[in-house]
């Protein structure tokens, strides 16, 4: 996390260990992805608390790039395709489908560009007010943000499951909060913030059951469908 390497690791291990234990709860492959995202965050939080241990040591230069494109590409490249595709993969609605789609092919573009900016320039990571502060040459263009509020947030808010929704509202809430106290490390600050509250995923999964179950039937008896 941005502010120090044990709250990194910390973090990172506590998050990992949510996304474990709901991997192991799920059954059905079309969550699954879902599912994996809070061990995704921990790898991600893991990682930045290596870079916090290798910024320090001159020796460490290469290393500390490398680990500094890893982290890009989890902001950059995973996170605005894997947010609205592992919602795709289990949204029963067709018309829902579709607009989570439209999302996706949104994301797969802000992935190629991110791509594009790492292969020409790459990003670099320092340490401003205790925070770390990522940044590239290129910058970021008007309307980016926006942008990647819509890949990363607009697919929950498009989701049939109003649980879902409430996913959504604490990540926009996540970046309300890293964007106005946190400008200058805003990717930093709202990734540790969207990592906190992808543990909420696990708490979808262990309830995805019991909330089928009790969902109206029009009359009809059905069994709960296993997550």
């Amino acid at each position: 996390m941005c502010f120090s390497a044990p709250v990194s690791f910390t973090t990172g291990a506590l998050i990992g260990g949510i996304g474990i234990l709901g991997l192991l709860h799920t059954r059905r492959a079309k969550i699954q992805l879902f599912a994996a995202l809070p061990l995704l965050f921990g790898i991600q939080q893991l990682n930045e608390g290596v870079i916090w241990t290798a910024l320090p040591s001159a020796s460490s230069r290469p290393l500390l790039y490398g680990l500094t494109q890893f982290y890009a590409f989890f902001i950059g490249v995973l996170w605005p395709i894997l947010f609205p595709l592992s919602l795709l993969l289990f949204e029963p609605g067709r018309i829902r489908r579709r607009l989570i789609g439209g999302v996706v092919a949104v994301g797969v573009a802000v992935a190629i560009y991110t791509l594009v900016v790492m292969a020409q320039f790459g990003f670099t990571v320092s340490v401003a007010h205790n925070c770390l502060v990522y940044d590239n040459p290129a910058g970021i263009w008007p309307g980016m943000e926006l942008i990647y509020l819509l890949v990363t947030c607009g697919a929950f808010f498009i989701a049939s499951d109003d649980r879902i929704h409430w996913i959504g509202v604490a990540n926009l809430a996540g970046f309300g909060i890293a964007a106005s106290f946190f400008s200058l490390n805003l990717p930093s600050v709202w990734c540790f913030c969207a990592a906190v509250i992808s543990s909420l995923i696990y708490w979808y999964v262990r309830t995805r059951p019991l909330h089928a179950a009790a969902a109206p039937q029009q009359g009809v008896a059905r069994r709960p469908t296993a997550v």
